[in-house]
């Protein structure tokens, strides 16, 4: 991982959005007690994915001889990144100097300095971030819908005599444009943004691809309603859309629990600075934290759960945190484990900590809404597009061009109609894997979900402006 293919090589972008979570990481286990070199081993052992490279690469060094101490190694390795990570090599920097430093007081404010520097740095990478997306977004909406109705409104143009034939321009021609190289466009374009995306922080598992079975329930549907010999118009309304009704339903319990699991997470962050106060108020870990946890109603399946642990751990206090904490969110299971541990020293110190990492995490989310809030301008247009105004403005287009058709003589309105609700189904799922390559990004299972409920409701749209006159 050196500069021949390695520390320069991580995408410093995303790194720099880790930094927030390797700062908070550093700061419990410096505030509880532990040295720099539990720290670095904390974040090598359990910290987010390319900060756990980097620091797994001081460690290795460490515990090879490669390096007189810890604190030099860390130096080292944060020389090798390059500028543009300017913002996490300070950071660090600081949590390194606050290790060093000689009382409580000093540690606690170059730390929280350590904080603001990578909350800024992330703020600031978000408004390059956001403010690159702008022409992305209106080149989707002006392919994907400008695009194919004016090609689909000179098809009958063509045929007006002859008069108005345009060389080798034909519906094939037109037809492999609408379904293949816009659709095509948006992918490879959606594919880049998710590359250069600073915030992605989902993996692609293989097993959410289970998800999409449901949907091979069109096939059948499909050779029943071409058996009932009524066109190709409403194929894919009545085969696809019902299929994707079904996938829909059936993953309505997986999403709601994912869900609850989002709100329960942001419910322990906030929980935290409760924690602490308590903690100052004179109660011990174990109380303070149940409480804490139990003063929000997202948070009380954990809290029982929570409770229960404790009752039955037998003092292991870490084991019960990790059993009812974890599968909700790992990194707050991290903080209480490292506030636990600093109360069994000193309560007012696990007091201090509580509250130390519950304004970083308050500091974290308020930064990250402010982006999703940039965001959701842009992702709210990209789901009106596909959803409701592409299908009215194509629908209703194929009704105009009635009195043009009879004129030209032209015999190819339905297959208009049917290669409009390919492209629809396409334009659904383009904007499905656009919309997960924007912000922290969303997993297959998301884009699948996103996809089911937009497609059918687009070729309703759709089938309903057609029907006005067909």
């Amino acid at each position: 991982m050196r500069s021949d293919g390695g520390f320069r090589s991580v995408d410093h972008r995303r790194l720099l959005n880790e930094c927030p979570t390797v700062v908070g990481m550093m700061t419990s286990s410096l505030e509880s007690g532990g040295s720099l070199d539990v720290a670095v081993r904390m974040v090598a052992a359990e910290g987010p994915k390319l900060s756990r490279r980097l620091f797994s690469e001081v460690v290795r060094t460490m515990d090879t001889k490669g390096s007189a101490s810890m604190s030099k190694c860390l130096t080292d390795v944060m020389s090798d990144l390059p500028a543009s990570a300017a913002g996490y090599r300070r950071a660090l920097h600081m949590c390194m100097a606050a290790s060093e430093s000689g009382t409580d007081e000093e540690r606690g404010r170059m730390l929280k300095d350590a904080s603001d520097i990578a909350l800024e740095a992330v703020k600031e990478m978000g408004d390059a971030y956001s403010a690159t997306l702008n022409t992305p977004c209106m080149i989707v909406f002006g392919i994907g819908i400008m695009v194919p109705m004016i090609l689909m409104s000179i098809l009958p143009m063509l045929s007006v005599g002859g008069m108005m034939s345009v060389g080798d321009v034909d519906q094939d021609m037109i037809s492999m444009i609408t379904l293949v190289v816009i659709p095509a466009s948006i992918i490879i374009l959606s594919l880049s943004l998710r590359t250069k995306n600073p915030f992605l922080t989902t993996r692609f598992e293989t097993r959410d691809l289970l998800k999409a079975a449901p949907l091979l329930i069109a096939i059948p549907m499909g050779f029943f309603y071409l058996g009932l010999d009524r066109g190709t118009d409403a194929l894919l309304l009545f085969s696809l859309a019902p299929a994707a009704i079904v996938t829909v339903v059936l993953m309505w319990k997986d999403m709601a629990d994912d869900k609850k699991r989002l709100r329960c997470e942001q419910g322990l962050r906030d929980s935290v600075f409760d924690m602490g106060n308590r903690i100052l108020s004179g109660e011990n870990f174990e109380t303070a934290s149940t409480d804490a946890i139990g003063t929000r109603a997202e948070c009380s399946k954990v809290r029982e759960e929570f409770s229960r642990e404790l009752a039955l751990c037998r003092g292991n206090v870490e084991a019960a945190i990790n059993r009812s904490i974890r599968p909700v969110s790992e990194e707050m299971s991290i903080a209480y484990v490292d506030i636990h541990r600093c109360s069994l020293r000193n309560a007012n110190d696990a007091g201090k900590l509580a509250i130390s990492l519950g304004r970083q995490f308050q500091n974290q989310n308020h930064t990250r809404k402010k982006l999703e809030l940039r965001l959701k301008g842009m992702t709210d247009m990209m789901l009106a597009t596909a959803m409701l105004f592409a299908p009215l403005v194509l629908g209703m287009s194929i009704s105009m061009l009635g009195p043009i058709q009879e004129i030209a003589d032209f015999e190819a309105m339905g297959d208009t109609t049917t290669i409009l609700t390919v492209y629809l189904v396409e334009l659904s799922a383009s904007i499905s894997v656009l919309m997960a390559s924007l912000g922290s990004g969303e997993g297959f299972c998301r884009m699948l979900w996103r996809f089911c409920t937009m497609s059918p409701i687009a070729l309703m749209v759709f089938c309903v402006c057609c029907g006005v006159v067909i």
